[in-house]
């Protein structure tokens, strides 16, 4: 285990939070079905998508982004989990919700009701722990 598999772990759960974000965003934005249309006729060239069409079009397109990235944060997350089991529980937590699930410190220490200089000096020994292996 490296630092760099901890950075780029939680740099994959901040994309995944962004997609999920961008999907619900989306998903605020969609619009209804105004009108539907029952002819086979081929759309004209140059004619624009709906709306609905778009929503989709993005919906698929951010859903495979979020699959692809939901994997390799798995994959990176079962190693990270394999070393914190090594940790007494406050560190393996502090771990977990850093570089995991992605969270900001303040947000960390807010979950956890540490202080600032709490967390840093628990996040060194745990950095400690977890590189020695």
């Amino acid at each position: 285990m490296t630092k760099e598999d901890l950075m780029a772990c939680r740099k994959a759960a901040l994309v995944l939070h962004s997609i999920e974000k961008r999907i619900l965003d989306l998903k605020k934005s969609a619009g209804y079905a105004r009108a539907v249309r029952y002819d086979n006729e081929p759309r004209g060239r140059g004619e624009p998508l709906s709306n609905q069409q778009r929503y989709i079009e993005n919906l698929e397109e951010l859903s495979e982004e979020y699959e692809k990235t939901a994997a390799r944060l798995a994959h990176k997350a079962a190693e990270i989990e394999r070393a914190i089991r090594q940790l007494p529980p406050e560190m393996g937590e502090l771990i977990r919700l850093r570089y995991v699930d992605g969270l900001r410190w303040d947000e960390v220490n807010e979950t956890l009701f540490l202080s600032r200089t709490q967390s840093q000096r628990v996040h060194r020994k745990a950095l400690e722990m977890i590189l020695d292996q």
